[in-house]
């Protein structure tokens, strides 16, 4: 008779590859995140955190490796990625020094910015990306009215033929309003609406549920976007413009809420706040 194997206590290395784990809304059948990159992402967020201050010094490679469980190679290519975001930058005769993560432009840093920890989203970073975002996306459709080809008006209605026949699978159904989105920033001829449509498309991913209050698998929301679409097509500028202001107008609030409500808030509050 075989004796069950005993189980050993998880080792460091296995529990920062816990708490980096993708978090819910990441993209399903995604390849899992090497070593270094588990080690980065942890970095990253105790750096967004404020755990690692701004100006600070990295521990040294042979402490990282011993609090990661991996070997120096690993963590050395991690700081690399660090500095890829502009996170860190090496100092002859100091070390790695940590940057300040609001000089970065990379959408993995707002994204640890908005989760600074497990369960918690940071409303005031969260309520400024939507200010910034709704303010984009209005000049984005009435660019896309003003400047759309025949052929991105086609593109835009196969897009809107998939999402009515995508309703029964949200994954698929939030991968094609993403298309959409680039579609319609591609209609701007602006690459610069292109790159920040793919960058939004990053950030909605992470925050998975709390973005399914505005845009649901639901024939009202693609009825939504249809009408969007026939404004753009109709090169009807002011009135594209005025409807994607409306409508984060209206689903801003209800955004924060369901980050609120995932961060553990009083129901009593986050339901005054939509009333608002």
């Amino acid at each position: 008779m075989k004796r069950s194997a005993r189980r050993r206590p998880p080792a460091e290395g296995d529990r920062v590859a816990a708490r980096a784990r993708p978090p819910e809304g990441a993209i399903p059948g995604s390849v899992a995140p090497r070593k270094a990159d588990r080690v980065a992402r942890d970095l990253l967020s105790r750096i967004a955190s404020g755990e690692l201050a701004v100006g600070s010094v990295l521990p040294k490679e042979d402490e990282l490796a011993a609090t990661y469980g991996v070997n120096r190679g690993v963590v050395r290519e991690a700081v690399k990625l660090l500095e890829v975001h502009r996170l860190v930058r090496p100092v002859r005769r100091r070390g790695t020094v940590v940057l300040d993560p609001l000089g970065s432009m990379s959408a993995e840093v707002l994204v640890a910015l908005l989760a600074p920890r497990p369960g918690h989203i940071d409303r005031n970073v969260l309520s400024g990306f939507l200010e910034v975002r709704a303010t984009l996306d209005a000049q984005m459709a009435e660019l896309a009215a003003e400047r759309r080809t025949a052929a991105d008006v086609k593109a835009m209605r196969a897009c809107l033929a998939e999402l009515e026949g995508s309703l029964a699978d949200p994954a698929r159904y939030g991968a094609l309003v993403d298309r959409m989105g680039r579609l319609i920033a591609r209609a701007t001829k602006n690459p610069l609406f292109e790159m920040f449509a793919a960058y939004n498309a990053h950030v909605a991913r992470e925050l998975g549920t709390a973005l399914l209050v505005i845009r649901p698998p639901s024939r009202e929301h693609t009825g939504g976007l249809r009408i969007l679409v026939d404004l753009i097509d109709q090169k009807d500028a002011a009135t594209a413009r005025r409807m994607v202001t409306e409508f984060h107008a209206w689903g801003t609030p209800r955004i924060l809420a369901a980050a609120s409500l995932a961060s553990g808030e009083p129901l009593r509050r986050i339901a005054k706040e939509i009333e608002r």
